[in-house]
């Protein structure tokens, strides 16, 4: 009323031009979603982290959704299938938080090639040194032909 403002108009107005997060709260917030997104978006095997974790999730709580606190105990304890669920959702957790964070991860397959190196060079010895080649090579030839005959 003549030219004043209200308690509650200027409140209003107030509210208007703050904001409650401030504008470069904000940007450095989405400066920092930014990398994340891109990774969300282009890395296949971080989707393949989150989908392995929601459907390990899923299926353990399918199954241990009627159960009481005491029985799910159980169950993780004694139960290796479901024990298993919440192992790999556990471990898509962890490599998924590597590869947001652009940490390198491990893949599980190096002892596997070391472990067949090792077999062929130790057949490699068997068949190639001058006190077993011979009869390496000879019950290998027997071997072969008893596949190769069908008997």
């Amino acid at each position: 009323m003549f030219g004043r403002k209200s308690r509650a108009e200027k409140l209003k107005e107030e509210a208007r031009g703050s904001s409650l997060v401030p504008a470069a709260a904000l940007a450095t917030a989405f400066g920092g979603a930014r990398p994340i997104a891109e990774r969300l978006l282009y890395d296949d095997d971080l989707r393949d982290n989150i989908r392995t974790l929601l459907e390990a999730s899923r299926k353990v709580l399918d199954e241990l959704s009627d159960e009481e606190p005491t029985e799910i105990v159980a169950r993780l304890w004694d139960d290796p299938k479901l024990r298993k669920e919440v192992e790999a959702a556990v471990g898509a957790v962890q490599e998924g938080t590597k590869r947001i964070r652009g940490q390198k991860v491990k893949s599980g397959g190096g002892g596997g090639k070391l472990l067949l190196l090792l077999l062929l060079a130790a057949g490699a010895f068997v068949f190639f040194s001058p006190q077993t080649g011979s009869e390496a090579r000879r019950i290998a030839k027997d071997v072969f032909g008893a596949f190769g005959s069908g008997s």
